[in-house]
């Protein structure tokens, strides 16, 4: 299932002028890859790390399930990097090792395979401050990576679901014109997950019971916990996210005005991957909000 005003001037753009390189590291005894991007001919002034959203999503940020996706990952990587912020992006862990059993990756896999990826970029960027990016299902693990690391100069988080994500699974279907029936099974299965009474080997959507039962309990929690870090904390809603139906994206925005001394940007007309609606690549908006909040904090 797929969940789903700046202070400085923008930057002037030299598409392309960005260097990227292979990157490998251990999490958890896999062997994990992805790109390093960083600024062409310079040492980068800070790096982030990238958490994608859910479902098979590469490093790039496409997918074979949907191959209508542009590599939006990619592209904010390559813009960061004209800004002089290298950026790690990685493919997750079963893409890469197909013979992963699904039904046992959890939540806390994931989080333990960001957990690496940061520690790699950090022998990679030595003294320079590192953020952490998590978009969608990401977001949900970006505040957890950074409280559990205690090693980031900040945090963003990008249309990521702040209440209990089960709720939003069937909004989305209920949305998306299935029959009451199915909203109906949907929810006893959702609730057989909270109760306990879910096949420990069964399935929902290819993955198992603790990646459901962590995932509403961290998105339930989600608020509490980036209200809680110590960091920076930049909240990014775009106002047309297609994963958020109905009232969700209004139940999502007071979420995230209830976080603690978290910035808060509400886009207008972008959609779940910060491009403006109709539109095939990051708006300069969008670009422009994760930049300009990250420059001033990684020169402190």
């Amino acid at each position: 299932m797929r969940l789903v005003a700046a202070a400085l001037l923008w930057p002037a753009l030299v598409l392309g002028a960005v260097d990227a390189k292979d990157a490998a590291f251990l999490s958890e005894g896999y062997r994990l890859f992805g790109t390093l991007t960083v600024p062409a001919g310079g040492a980068a002034r800070a790096a982030v790390l990238i958490i994608p959203g859910s479902g098979p999503v590469d490093r790039d940020g496409t997918s074979k399930a949907a191959p209508q996706m542009p590599p939006v990952y990619k592209m904010w990587a390559e813009r960061l990097g004209d800004a002089g912020i290298g950026a790690l992006r990685y493919d997750k862990r079963y893409l890469t090792h197909t013979d992963i059993d699904t039904v046992t990756l959890d939540q806390e896999a994931q989080i333990a395979d960001a957990i690496a990826a940061l520690r790699y970029l950090r022998t990679q960027v030595p003294g320079k401050p590192i953020f952490v990016i998590g978009h969608s299902e990401g977001g949900m693990m970006a505040p957890l990576v950074a409280e559990r690391t205690r090693a980031t100069a900040g945090v963003v988080v990008i249309n990521a679901a702040q209440f209990p994500i089960d709720e939003l699974g069937i909004a989305q279907v209920q949305a998306g014109g299935a029959p009451q029936d199915y909203v109906d099974g949907l929810t006893k299965v959702f609730a057989r997950l909270k109760d306990g009474s879910f096949p420990a080997k069964g399935q929902l959507l290819g993955a198992g019971q603790n990646y459901w039962k962590q995932w509403i309990k961290y998105s339930t929690d989600s608020p509490a916990t980036l209200s809680r870090l110590k960091v920076p904390v930049l909240l990014v809603q775009c106002m047309e996210d297609e994963t958020l139906p109905g009232p969700m994206l209004e139940r999502n925005v007071k979420a995230l005005r209830s976080v603690h001394k978290a910035q808060l940007r509400l886009l207008k007309g972008h959609d779940h991957l910060g491009m403006v609606v109709g539109s095939h690549e990051p708006s300069p908006e969008f670009m422009r909000t994760l930049i300009n909040w990250i420059q001033p904090r990684a020169a402190k």
